[in-house]
């Protein structure tokens, strides 16, 4: 890195002289240095191709969820929910109760009921039309601590769906614009809408007889954890923020003097990071999206949740021919950097493509990833950080063009990439990338990437192809070489 820095600020030096010497007076300097001795100095615009490929899942770790079912503008999405109970280790459901001092008795709490409560921030779609949510318990098995599940898995891995394991007397209708309960969070100061879930007197009682809370593992053995999904209506899909289950039950309190007194108490158990969640999402209709939209040829998409990617080819072997055409190839003597290698990728993005409000079908990703395709499995699944020699993680960034309109775009910086391939000795002849959209986790101090997730939301970014007739995109780069003995 250190040599890179000098030579860039060598190359911009010479590149200074160059642009002040005139006529005789740049002859003049230039014959000052040998052909050794010069830093040779070029620039180059090269072609990309692009091209539409098919996510079919996303390894994630989700910090919130999408439950519904939606037509979108690049098909209908299809989400649900299977997810573990973090234990309340060391709790017990009270058994004895003192009556004098060294004097207790037996009681015996009594369930009274189970709800289910879904915290929602919004939705996608119409917030005024009927959702039916049904919740079933895992009964096949759970989800393992030290695996990664992709969003595809299938659902009768973990659940039978038989009516044994049904959690719900019947669906629970719901309108998203009017929730049936909300709760306050301090964290934003505004009350977040929840939907309440009563399940059936036959689920509470089978889950009121678990007693072992011990540690997460003994409570996983006794409750796999609760497939939760939509059996009705088609128009939005909930923005889920949090997933909590509440025990009420309540015991007799004997009083010796008095009328005995009936305690009623809760018991919540929480859906949080301790324990493993699968967002999962079926587009039914992918296939046939994603052959209408390959034939726009000025417009490439990436859309989110594991949907459609778009991915992008370098020519290597032209790039490395080039470089070698310009500044020679006798690398024992010469030392070839590339100081700049941009690629620009310019978001089309207007306040309302379908004609109505927006609906946010379009509003491109905050965060993109450019990445090897090679490297994208182990990325998420290994919980790879970025690098500059596999990944780039670029902001969306707005500017002002000729016209005097806001144009979007991501840019990429792929010199310490190219440096890199430069430097191996088995040169590939093309490499592909693929964009991906993400959500980024900073630290609040440093502004330091902490975690990158693979974008949950319903969002399209809409994208300039490398074969756009007005303004494709392209990698445009500077280079150079210097005496590695001077």
């Amino acid at each position: 890195m250190r040599n890179n820095w000098v030579v860039g600020v060598v190359v911009l030096v010479y590149l200074a002289l160059l642009n002040a010497c005139q006529g005789d007076a740049y002859n003049a300097g230039e014959s000052i240095l040998s052909e050794e001795d010069r830093i040779k100095v070029k620039s180059d615009t090269f072609g990309v191709t692009s091209a539409l490929d098919s996510c079919m899942a996303i390894v994630m770790t989700p910090d919130s969820f999408l439950l519904g079912e939606c037509e979108t503008h690049f098909g209908a999405i299809k989400a649900d929910i299977l997810t573990q109970l973090a234990c309340p280790e060391g709790f017990t459901y009270p058994d004895k109760v003192a009556i004098a001092p060294g004097d207790t008795i037996q009681i015996n709490p009594v369930v009274d009921s189970v709800c289910l409560y879904l915290y929602y921030n919004t939705w996608y779609g119409d917030g005024n039309s009927p959702l039916g949510i049904n919740v079933y318990e895992m009964d096949r098995q759970t989800l393992l601590d030290n695996e990664r599940y992709p969003s595809n898995l299938q659902v009768t891995d973990y659940c039978s769906l038989s009516e044994s394991t049904r959690a719900t007397s019947h669906s629970a209708i719901v309108v998203p614009s009017t929730p049936t309960d909300s709760a306050y969070s301090s964290e934003t100061e505004k009350h977040i809408p929840a939907i309440r879930i009563k399940l059936s007197e036959e689920f509470a009682q089978r889950f009121f007889t678990i007693k072992d809370f011990s540690t997460q593992q003994a409570f996983n053995e006794q409750f796999n954890g609760l497939y939760i999904c939509t059996d009705f209506g088609g128009s939005n899909v909930l923005y889920i923020k949090d997933i909590v289950m509440t025990v009420f039950y309540h015991f007799v309190m004997p009083r010796p003097s008095t009328k005995d007194s009936v305690i009623y108490d809760t018991k919540s158990f929480y859906v949080n990071e301790e324990v493993r969640q699968v967002n999962r999402y079926e587009y039914p209709n992918r296939q046939m999206i994603l052959n209408k939209y390959s034939l726009v040829k000025d417009t490439n998409y990436i859309v989110s949740p594991a949907n459609i990617y778009t991915q992008l080819s370098v020519r290597m072997d032209t790039i490395f021919n080039r470089i070698e055409e310009q500044l020679g190839n006798n690398s024992t003597l010469y030392s070839v950097y590339v100081n700049k290698a941009d690629l620009r990728v310019d978001v089309l993005y207007s306040d309302s493509i379908t004609g109505r409000p927006r609906d946010n079908w379009d509003k491109p990703a905050t965060h993109m990833m450019l990445i090897k395709e090679t490297s994208l499995e182990d990325f998420f699944s290994k919980n790879t950080m970025p690098s500059d020699s596999a990944a780039i993680v670029a902001t969306l960034s707005a500017s002002t063009d000729k016209s005097g309109n806001i144009a979007y775009s991501y840019t990429y910086d792929l010199s310490t990439f190219l440096t890199l391939q430069l430097r191996e000795v088995n040169k590939v002849d093309e490499l592909q990338f693929v964009l991906v959209p993400v959500s980024v986790t900073t630290n609040s101090s440093t502004g330091a990437i902490t975690s990158i997730r693979q974008l949950q939301t319903i969002s399209a970014t809409r994208i300039r192809s490398a074969h756009n007739s007005v303004n494709p995109m392209d990698l445009e780069m500077i280079y150079c070489s210097f005496n590695r003995n001077h």
